[in-house]
This record gives C-alpha cells, sequence and structure tokens, in this order.
C-alpha cells in the first residue's frame, strides 16, 4: 500500500441539474460542473468570468474614507508638500509602492517611498521611521500594504504633527488606526463589494481615485502583487489579474521585462505560474536577505541598463535564498524529527538562522509535516526571536496569535500566514502556550485536503480538454487549477529524474490508454511502487511542448496504492539500495543464521526463521523482506499469512547451504561408492579435494552423497573416516530423509529463484487473498 498525502474530496453536482445548466450556459456539462463549483451559474457570472474587457472595476469611492484621502493628496500635490510612501518589503508591498509611485509622479507629485528594514525594524510602521521621516520634511505619509495594526505609532505620528493616510487589506483589530484616512476594503463601515483586494489593490484603488480613470498600463504590477499574495482570485481580482496578464504579455514594465529575462521567463505566453513561479519569488527574495529597496526601483526604472542591472542584483539575491531555504529547511526537519513527540503546533527557533527566509521555511515544514508551523531566528544581542508561521485552514494563525498578544513585541497576517517577534525569554511560555491552542486540531484537521474537481479517464485527457481546462485561468485562491483524479492505472516506465534525483517520471497507461505524467519532489516513491501496483493518481494537466510537438501531461500532486504489493529484489543492485533505504517499520525474515549475522549491522528488525518460532510470535510489519530460501515455501507462506504484510520482498539470497544447485545423479553415488570400496578407510579431508578434481563434486555434494549412505546404513562415519557396512542391503536412494529434504530445498530453491515476477505475483494472491 501506498497512502495518501492528502485527504482527496470531491464536490459532487447533481448531473441532471449541470446538463440543464449546461444548456442554458451553453458550455459543454464537463465546464458548467466546473463553473458551478466556483459559483458561476448565470449567463451574466459567464460572461464576467471569461470576458474581462467587457467590465470596469468597482468604483474607488465605494470605499470608505477615499474621499477624504483623495483631498489631503490633492491638496499635498497644490502646496507642493513633500509625500512619503510608506511601504513593505514582499512583491505586494514593493509592486503596491510602484503603483502609487507612478501614479503620484504622473499628477506632479513631490514624493518617495520608504520601506523598513526586515531585519533592523521589521515588518510595518515604527516610530523611529516615521520621525526620521517627518526630519525630512514630509508632512504626508501613506502607508501600502501594511499600517492597520499599528495603533500606536499611528498616535505617534499625531504628536509629532505627521498626517498618515493607512491603506492596507491585512487582519485588522477591532480598533482602526487614528488617520487622515483608513482605506481597507473590509472598513467595518465600508459598502465596498469584494474584500479580499490584495496591497497592491487598495494601492490602485487610490490611484484611481486621484487619476479619475484606470492607470490600466499599471495592471501589470497589480497583477503581479496580487499573484503573489495569494489573496482570492475571484470577482474583482480576477478582473485585475486577467486585465494585469494581458499588459504582462504585450506592453511589461521595464523592470518585469529585464527580470523575466533574467528568469527565462517568456513575457509574451505569461501566465499566473510565470508570476507565482518566476517573477514574484525574486521580488520577494531582495527583502529577505536585506533591504528591499533595489526591488521597487527595478519597477520604477525607466532606463535598461538600471533595469538589466537591477535584476541582475535580484537573480543573484534569489539564488543565495534558495540556498539558505535549502539548508534551514534541512536542519529545521532534523529538528523536528528528533522531538520525542510529533507536536500539534511545531516551533522551531535557532540562533544562525535568516529571519527573512523563514515563512519559506514554514511553508515547507507544513507540507512535510502537515502541522501549523512557526519558525523564529533568535538574535541573542537583542534577546528576541523573529520569524513567520504558516498554517492549516482548521487553523486560524493571525487569531491563534492575538491569543498571545502580551507575549508578542509585533506581529500581522493573515489567517495561513504571519509574522511575528517575541522575546527569548518568553518563547517557552509562548510554546506551550500555542501548543495548548493547538491541542484542538483533529488528525483530520492536519491532514491537508485536496479539493479533486472530478474522476476522468485517461482518455478524456486530451489536448481539446486542457484547452478547455485553461480557458478557466489564471487559477490561484478561490479558482484553484483543476485536480483530476485518474483511478486504477498503471505506472510504466517510472524512474527517478532531476540533478538530485527527487523528481519522477512516468507513464499511466489504462487498456490502449496512456498519458506522459511528472511529480516534483517525490522521487523517493519510485521504489515504493511495484510494477503490478495499481494507482489511483490526483494532478493537474497541461500541454508539454517538445520540439514542436505538443502532448497531454499530468503534473503528479498525489497518488496511493490501496492494495498490497510485492517487490523482487533479487538483483544485487536493488537489494543494496534496498538495504540503504532504512525504515524502522521493516522485518527482515532470515532461514539461515548466517543470513542474519550479515544483517546484524541493520537499525531494524531481523528474524531468524526456526520451527521454534511460532506463528503467534512474528511481529506485525507493514513490510517484510525475505532475505534468504527457506527449506520449505510452507515456512515462508506461513510467515504471509500471519503477517500479512502491506508489502512483501523476495531477495533469496543463496547461502552456503543452498551452494548445490541440482541432487547428484545415481552415476555419481555409485562413483562416491566405489572410490569409498577401494581406498577404505577413506578420509574425507584427505581425499575432498582430489575427487573434486577429478568429478568435479563440490564439498557440498561429497558430503551429501556421504551423509545419504550413512543414513541407509551403507557406510560408518567416525570423525570424518568412512567405512563401509558389510552387511547393508539394497536400498533406495530415496528412503534416505536427508535425501527427501534436499530434495524439496532443490525444489524451493528452482521455484523461488528462477521464478518469474509474474509467477511470485500469482503465488502471493493465493496465499494473501
Amino acid at each position: 500500500m501506498i497512502h495518501s498525502k492528502y485527504i482527496w474530496k470531491t464536490e459532487e453536482i447533481a448531473k441532471d441539474k449541470a446538463a440543464a445548466l449546461a444548456e442554458e450556459l451553453g458550455v459543454s456539462p464537463v465546464l458548467t460542473e466546473m463553473l458551478s463549483k466556483r459559483k458561476v451559474t448565470t449567463k451574466g457570472q459567464l460572461d464576467k468570468f471569461f470576458h474581462p474587457d467587457k467590465f470596469s472595476a468597482y468604483d474607488p469611492f465605494l470605499l470608505q474614507e477615499m474621499d477624504k484621502a483623495v483631498e489631503r493628496i490633492q491638496k499635498a500635490i497644490a502646496q507642493n508638500e513633500k509625500i512619503m510612501i510608506y511601504g513593505d518589503y514582499d512583491a505586494d508591498g514593493v509592486t503596491s509602492i510602484a503603483v502609487l509611485f507612478s501614479s503620484l509622479e504622473k499628477l506632479g507629485a513631490q514624493v518617495d517611498f520608504y520601506i523598513p528594514n526586515r531585519f533592523t525594524e521589521g515588518y510595518g510602521p515604527n516610530k523611529e521611521a516615521f520621525q526620521m521621516i517627518k526630519n525630512q520634511g514630509y508632512d504626508l505619509l501613506i502607508t501600502v500594504d501594511n499600517g492597520i495594526a499599528a495603533l500606536d505609532v499611528m498616535e505617534f505620528a499625531k504628536e509629532i504633527d505627521l498626517d498618515v493616510i493607512v491603506t492596507d487589506h491585512h487582519e485588522k483589530r477591532e480598533t482602526l488606526p487614528e488617520a487622515i484616512a483608513v482605506i481597507h476594503p473590509r472598513h467595518p463601515l465600508s459598502e465596498y463589494p469584494f474584500h479580499d483586494l490584495a496591497g497592491v489593490g487598495v494601492s490602485y484603488k487610490l490611484s484611481h481615485a486621484l487619476l479619475g480613470e484606470e492607470p490600466e498600463e499599471l495592471l501589470d504590477l497589480v497583477a503581479v502583487g496580487t499573484v503573489a499574495d495569494l489573496v482570492s482570485l475571484t470577482d474583482e481580482n480576477r478582473l485585475l489579474v486577467q486585465k494585469g496578464l494581458q499588459v504582462l504579455r504585450n506592453a511589461p514594465n521595464l523592470g518585469l521585462q529585464a527580470l523575466a529575462k533574467k528568469a527565462g521567463a517568456k513575457l509574451h505566453e505569461a501566465t499566473e505560474e510565470t508570476i507565482g513561479f518566476m517573477l514574484a519569488p525574486r521580488l520577494n527574495a531582495v527583502g529577505r536577505l536585506g533591504a528591499a529597496d533595489p526591488a521597487c526601483e527595478l519597477l520604477l526604472a525607466h532606463m535598461d541598463e538600471e533595469a538589466e542591472e537591477l535584476a541582475q542584483l535580484i537573480d543573484e539575491t534569489n539564488k543565495e535564498r534558495r540556498t539558505l531555504v535549502a539548508d534551514i529547511t534541512k536542519q529545521a526537519s532534523q529538528m523536528v524529527e528528533e522531538m520525542e513527540k510529533m507536536p500539534s503546533i511545531i516551533i522551531v527557533a535557532a540562533t544562525d538562522w535568516n529571519a527573512g527566509v523563514l515563512g519559506i521555511v514554514a511553508s515547507r515544514l507544513v507540507e512535510k509535516f502537515g502541522r501549523p508551523t512557526i519558525c523564529l531566528a533568535i538574535d541573542e544581542a537583542t534577546g528576541l526571536a523573529k520569524g513567520s508561521g504558516r498554517s492549516v485552514p482548521a487553523f486560524h494563525l493571525y487569531q491563534e496569535l492575538d491569543q498571545n498578544r502580551e507575549l508578542l513585541e509585533a506581529f500581522g497576517g493573515h489567517p495561513m500566514a504571519a509574522g511575528l517577534t517575541l522575546r527569548v525569554d518568553a518563547l517557552q511560555t509562548f510554546t506551550e502556550n500555542m501548543e495548548g491552542q493547538a491541542a484542538k486540531l483533529s488528525q483530520e484537521d492536519l491532514k491537508p485536503a485536496l479539493q479533486i474537481e472530478d474522476t476522468i479517464s485517461l482518455e478524456t485527457a486530451s489536448l481539446s480538454f486542457i484547452q478547455m481546462v485553461e480557458q478557466m485561468a489564471p487559477f490561484g485562491t478561490g479558482n484553484p487549477k483543476p485536480l483530476f483524479k485518474f483511478a486504477s492505472v498503471h505506472l510504466e516506465g517510472t524512474k527517478q529524474i532531476g540533478a538530485d534525483k527527487t523528481h519522477l517520471k512516468t507513464f499511466l497507461k489504462k487498456d490502449e490508454a496512456s498519458l506522459d505524467a511528472v511529480g516534483f519532489n517525490i522521487g523517493h516513491l519510485v521504489s515504493e511502487l511495484s510494477p503490478a501496483a495499481e494507482v489511483d493518481v490526483v494532478g493537474e494537466l497541461s500541454v508539454n511542448e517538445w520540439n514542436n510537438v505538443r502532448k497531454p501531461q499530468l503534473r503528479l500532486v498525489d497518488l496511493s496504492v490501496s492494495h498490497w504489493q510485492v517487490f523482487d529484489v533479487r538483483n544485487r543492485t536493488e537489494w543494496n539500495q534496498l538495504l540503504r533505504d532504512k525504515k524502522s517499520e521493516r522485518v527482515f525474515i532470515c532461514f539461515e543464521e548466517s543470513s542474519k549475522e550479515a544483517l546484524v549491522n541493520l537499525e531494524e528488525t531481523v528474524i531468524a526463521f526456526s520451527d521454534s518460532l511460532s506463528e503467534a510470535s512474528l511481529p506485525k510489519s507493514e513490510e517484510i523482506i525475505f532475505a534468504d530460501i527457506p527449506q520449505e515455501v510452507g515456512q515462508l507462506e506461513r510467515v504471509v499469512q500471519e503477517i500479512q504484510p502491506e508489502k512483501i520482498y523476495f531477495h533469496f539470497h543463496s547461502g552456503e547451504n543452498n551452494a548445490m544447485d541440482r541432487l547428484p545423479d545415481r552415476k555419481a553415488f555409485a562413483s562416491l561408492y566405489g572410490v569409498i570400496k577401494k581406498f577404505q578407510p577413506f578420509s574425507l579431508s584427505k581425499y575432498e579435494e582430489p575427487l573434486s578434481r577429478k568429478f568435479g563434486w563440490s564439498k557440498q555434494q561429497i558430503e551429501f552423497m556421504s551423509g545419504v549412505f550413512f543414513e541407509l546404513d551403507f557406510v560408518k562415519i567416525e570423525g570424518d573416516v568412512i567405512t563401509l557396512q558389510e552387511t547393508a542391503g539394497k536400498r533406495n536412494l530415496e528412503e534416505a530423509e536427508l535425501y527427501q529434504q534436499k530434495e524439496r530445498e532443490l525444489e524451493t530453491r528452482q521455484k523461488l529463484l528462477y521464478a518469474s515476477y509474474s509467477d511470485l505475483l500469482n503465488w502471493m494472491k493465493r496465499i494473501m487473498e
């Protein structure tokens, strides 16, 4: 068996209702079902979903206090006041700055931007920065993508006579900050129809209100920030990203062009994945390792040379970020694995970690261990621990952190992600509190879920079907890329790929149909899949183009095998690999003591089978490995029947006891009898080597034939000396128990060593089923 990593869920849509709706909307029933799950059930919604050019964004003045913000900014421009945009260091933050900066610059404003340093200042407004900005002659400050929770800093701004306009989208407190205006899509008095704008979306709405029209040329920046921040890609966000992708393909920002070139991205065919996997990580990387200003400067660049230099710097920083993430993830994973008991929430901390990448590390740990995770970097000089957390849907991270407000120096974020700072001396209490709060999570809560669109056949996964699915892009939160299940398929040509062999490549087969598939970071499953396995797989469909040939491809996300499996590891290479892949839940079964001795250094259970080992004392195990050959197949069958394992491995090492590959014929017995008669008293030690040279017999064959003679009373054996029994009568060789036992052993050996994989599989089917 292979258990799925995720819980697979499918929302069922009544076929009759889907058919009626398909006829009404004029689209295929399959597409209708997918749209229904996304609450697209009317012609108007369908039109808006697929045709963004026909629709406009919502009126920005529906946002509460937008009029106050516009009035104050217009006054500042008219009076030539200096305006400071106070941003954030992630992709949403820097695009928010770039959008508003470009709009204010277009209006003739004196404008600059400020991004707090993640390491020295942390997230959001701080009094020292506000004082510095005031001292530099700024009278108006506009926050973008931050500020909603900074109540004390906003009070300080009033004290120093610094006017502040807050624009944000993060979780707000019950009390809003005191400011000239607070623009937030979830403002308690707001009538704005969409609540899930990203920070850059709010910045764009303010720009729209100031300019009197949408600055659509900036929508590529809006798309980048919106996709990067993982907000819901529904309603207005969907329209902004769809239009933004058109700008990105046709008339992209100069800085994004330079960055895409470094990333190897083709902007003329850009999708949300181009943003999510190529552009956004690079924009985020700068602020993760140092000052984020270069990312913002890139987006505001007007000269090719400047853009190229900044893009080069950012790309190199991203490479450094990747190395850091890999190293810290490895360390953090080891810390978790060494814990006595897996906690309901993982909280790990170390002194040498870079706080800027801990959000990514936390995400990796959530993916690996299925637990909410907080990673913290300890600064011994300040006595502070600073880091990031990522969560699972059942654990609202912001609200849970809010219950520990008195222990935290600062925090902010969303239900699924947050940043925080606390004193090291409060870390133990904080950990205990969070573990107590997370204790309510059930195993089902901790196992992440996959929402599966439908179960389809391999034949259905055609180019035309994939093109139909791709019409629903851009995909993201609220409009996930459809995941399809393929049931009871066989995998062929399965192998590990990639420089470090961490990925999997295979072909899904069923009847005459096949589908190319690749799975990232699941290369370890190659050794877990037997040739006969019937596999259920879940993945995303895409079109793979190579040498001008287009064909469907599945990106494997998860798989399961619901039945027991048989593995043939009689090959030495496969056996050595099996020994390297150590597992605590498997048991080696040996029928010879010498085999057990050879495995003595393994940190796993090794059992030497004997008749004294009762079936009741056999350990229960998911995996059993038959290291050598039993004397009789019945011994092996009893082990399998009793343990009922999920995986059965056959190695069948042939030790000294099995050195004879066939029984000596009657002529050999007669020849040995004649030699004994001629040279008796016959010394085995003296004549074994000459006999071997003359007849080609092995030591085991000579000793076996001598033993048969002894059992049949043909000879006497004293020490290693053999003499004939003069009174011996005629008897058949087959009468000797030793002869019968060896005959059975050789039959077993023949059956096990030379059976095909199919023979072994069918044999186990009879035993297991």
